[in-house]
């Protein structure tokens, strides 16, 4: 195979590849597919102009061509910043810039054996910057990502190996050096292996999103019931020993049922959101908080004792109730009653945990809603609120002494 043919074929793949992930962005809009897409054309095209070299202009097929195949290296480092959810910085125009500024020097622009030389340093260095990106802050698999730069390194080092024999055996074309067509065959090797390596990671991508949107509430964003029961495993396999129980936060709208009937449903599916929003601010990182279906909200943690849970609970219900909702016209300030539950991690049961949550939940809107209950082998305290002066309607049903047991409990909570 001649090199011209190498070429030819090189430019082929690059193009077709160039059209399919273009293709493919009509389907996933990801700005992603569509540079990646325009990288590929753009080199595909500086291949073929090159390898026309006599048949069409010099500046066209010398200085215009070797600028576009470099650019398309450019644009793929620019699809991996993209697809890392990262800004594109101007240093994906480093290889272009090089060879352009060479081009100002007489002796590389009149002499082929430089003008090669300096092509593939400047590949050499796109390549590596790819590496560098792809490496750099890994999200998805760490393999296919080191797989994937290891190709793209075989091919960086191809692209020195053929500028250093350039330099050294001074060819005046393509033809005059016998070993090019199979470093071009190697070269063409390792850029069809990464390009299999980051269908890879693409597939891999799209196998999380699909994973995420199967355990994620579509209204709010939240994770769903689903995902909630992950999580309980998850912190159940988790060694934490300073935060030896797990907690079970669950979490009702009051009266939303008249938020419904008063204010439409698209004011409903607002207050939910709303919720989800306060919800995940409220928690700040200290555990995961889902949507169980309906107005009926959830938040799996772990924590040190009861006293953490209560105080998180009551965290979530006070800064709802101090936010009012401005939902289209109304202007709405909504509550929360909750019930927790806990269980030491090592012999948690979530069925036990959500029954234990729900009668605590049931107690909390008996005792008159906007409160929070726990279930704690069998017994339910209501949590002093620390916002509320009127008595609670549990104590007129002649609970008083839990209420003592429950101040001395959870005195902490009032501070």
């Amino acid at each position: 195979m001649d090199i011209v043919t190498g070429f030819m074929i090189w430019a082929a793949e690059a193009s077709t590849l160039g059209v399919l992930l273009w293709t493919r962005w009509f389907y996933e809009r990801q700005s992603y597919y569509l540079t990646w897409g325009g990288g590929f054309l753009l080199h595909g095209a500086g291949i073929a102009l090159i390898a026309f070299r006599g048949a069409v202009p010099d500046f066209i097929s010398i200085e215009l061509a070797n600028t576009a195949a470099l650019a398309g290296i450019g644009l793929w480092v620019a699809g991996m910043l993209q697809f890392d959810g990262r800004r594109v910085e101007p240093f994906v125009a480093i290889p272009a810039l090089i060879w352009i500024a060479g081009m100002f020097l007489n002796p590389i622009r009149e002499t082929f054996a430089y003008r090669v030389a300096l092509f593939n340093v400047a590949a050499a260095v796109g390549y590596s910057v790819l590496i560098a990106i792809t490496l750099y802050r890994q999200t998805g698999s760490t393999f296919t990502r080191r797989v994937f730069s290891g190709f793209v390194g075989l091919q960086t080092l191809s692209s020195l190996t053929v500028g250093v024999m350039a330099l050294i055996n001074q060819p005046e074309a393509f033809d005059s050096n016998s070993r090019s067509p199979w470093l071009l065959m190697t070269a063409a090797l390792c850029f069809v292996a990464s390009v299999m390596s980051c269908a890879k990671l693409i597939n891999e991508r799209s196998e999380a999103k699909l994973k995420a949107l199967a355990l994620t509430d579509p209204l709010t964003g939240v994770l769903n019931r689903r995902g909630l029961i992950d999580e309980f495993h998850r912190l159940q396999k988790n060694d934490c020993a300073d935060k030896p129980l797990i907690a079970l936060l669950q979490f009702d709208l009051d009266s939303f049922k008249q938020i419904n009937d008063l204010c439409g449903h698209q004011a409903g599916d607002a207050v939910l959101v709303a919720f989800s929003s306060v919800g995940q601010m409220s928690l700040r990182g200290r555990g995961q908080f889902g949507r169980m279906g309906g107005e009926e909200f959830a938040s799996i943690l772990r924590v040190a004792d009861m006293v953490e849970a209560a105080s998180i609970a009551e965290a979530v219900r006070t800064t709802l109730k101090r936010q009012p909702l401005d939902i289209g016209q109304h202007k709405l300030t909504v509550t929360v009653s909750t019930g927790i539950a806990f269980a030491g991690a090592e012999n948690a049961n979530l069925d036990v945990l959500l029954s234990s949550a729900d009668r605590a939940l049931y107690a909390a809107k008996a005792a008159g809603r906007d409160r929070s209950a726990i279930g704690d082998a069998g017994e339910i305290t209501i949590v002093p609120s620390i916002d509320r002066t009127e008595p609670d309607m549990a104590d007129l049903d002649g609970e008083a002494n839990r209420q003592v047991a429950a101040l001395k409990r959870i005195a902490a909570i009032g501070h």
